[in-house]
């Protein structure tokens, strides 16, 4: 069992830094602008002195926080999400420092769609361990059930739209790329799952208390 977890943490922590990588497409769009949670994370670094990490830590832990008044399922993955793809993020930009922001809105939203497919892939990976979901995916989890009417595709639309006008409010680029995401976002995820035989529903995630239990059984 203590090889079986070490092999999961692994994984779950790979798929977390491939994720970061999409990140740093996103920024790097420039006036293009990415995908909703990364408009607000634009828009709250470019109105305080916080890098993008930073200030993608901060509402991560925000979120988290409000997943656990609700009750929401909170794992190992679910902190992994939050720290690192937060200090991923500010590695690689400062790592790529020397890389030019896109200059026009096609290179720009070109730079943003192949950011959320590395996204895309990259949330299948880390949550194919079932450690736990991210803060956000919680969220939306939540949110969903206080609306069980609503499709949850409208939820997480609704949700990110509110998202994305504080972000805009704060600052953060609007453009092509950002209307491509909102739009095409769903679909990219649908292709990445096919690609890796994926189905995000059979996935049970285990919470903090479970993991535990589970690696510390005698008979591990």
């Amino acid at each position: 069992m203590g090889k079986e977890y070490v092999k999961r943490f692994f994984i779950c922590a790979l798929g977390l830094a491939c994720f970061a990588v999409g990140n740093v497409f996103g920024v790097h769009a420039g006036s293009a602008g990415t995908n909703a949670w990364n408009t607000l994370a634009l828009g709250i670094s470019g109105a305080t002195s916080l890098s993008f990490g930073t200030a993608s830590l901060m509402i991560s832990a925000l979120v988290i926080l409000i997943d656990i008044i609700f009750k929401g399922r909170i794992g190992f993955g679910t902190i992994m999400n939050a720290v690192l793809i937060a200090w991923f993020s500010d590695l690689y930009l400062a790592i790529f420092s020397f890389l030019p922001t896109a200059q026009n809105q096609f290179i720009g939203a070109v730079l943003t769609v192949i950011g959320q497919t590395i996204i895309s892939f990259s949330t299948i990976l880390y949550m194919s361990p079932g450690l736990g979901c991210g803060p956000r995916d919680t969220l939306m989890v939540i949110i969903g059930k206080h609306f069980p009417k609503a499709p949850i595709g409208l939820v997480k639309f609704g949700m990110e739209i509110g998202v994305l006008l504080i972000g805009i409010l704060l600052g953060a680029p609007f453009g092509l790329g950002t209307v491509l995401i909102m739009a095409l976002q769903a679909s990219i995820f649908q292709f990445a799952s096919r690609v890796w035989h994926y189905d995000p529903r059979t996935r049970k995630h285990e919470d903090i208390i479970e993991t535990i239990r589970r690696m510390t059984k005698k008979e591990c």
